[in-house]
This record gives C-alpha cells, sequence and structure tokens, in this order.
C-alpha cells in the first residue's frame, strides 16, 4: 500500500519503564499538506513499542483542529534503532466540541 506523506510528528519520547520497552510520548502531529495544512493535533500517552497496537491520547488541536479531543491507535511499520528513526502509522479518531 502507497501514501503520501501529509506531516510530520514533532515531539519527545521518554523511556518509562525499568526494562527499556515502555516510552510516554508527547507531540504534536504537524499537517504539511492537504486539506488540513497548517493544523496541528497535540497527542500523548504511552507507547509499549513490541505491542503490535498502543492506543495513545489526542489532548487538543490548532487550526483545523482547535478544542478536539480523541484518541488514536498506532502501529510500527519501520523502525531502525541504531540511528533513531522510525515510521508509524497513526489511526486518529477525534471530536469537536
Amino acid at each position: 500500500m502507497e501514501s503520501k506523506e501529509i506531516g510530520r510528528a514533532q515531539g519527545t519520547y521518554i523511556n518509562s519503564q525499568l526494562d527499556g520497552k515502555g516510552l510516554y510520548l508527547v507531540f504534536s502531529l504537524i499537517f504539511t499538506h492537504g486539506e488540513f495544512k497548517g493544523s496541528t493535533l497535540e497527542i500523548q500517552g504511552s507507547d509499549i513499542f513490541p505491542m503490535k497496537e498502543r492506543e495513545f491520547g489526542v489532548v487538543s488541536g490548532t487550526g483545523y483542529f482547535r478544542f478536539v479531543k480523541g484518541y488514536g491507535i498506532m502501529q510500527t511499520e519501520f523502525m531502525d534503532i541504531p540511528n533513531l528513526r522510525a515510521i508509524i502509522k497513526l489511526n486518529v479518531t477525534v471530536k469537536h466540541y
């Protein structure tokens, strides 16, 4: 399956488990192309990356996504730990208030 890039993630992962397999994430999804260009989604939550699917919270947003709340499911498509790079697939559901 092919898809084109519509944005980038910018934020922080913090080790949150003694075994190193659990991370806490706080980052912005910044839309750089398409219908939502210039808007962001702010997400945070636990990322136990050995799990196939992980859930996170959508806590806010800007632009088109101002005042949203929601959740998302992430899956790792590719991981290059020595170079600290990964491709993560996100499926996000949000509600406007």
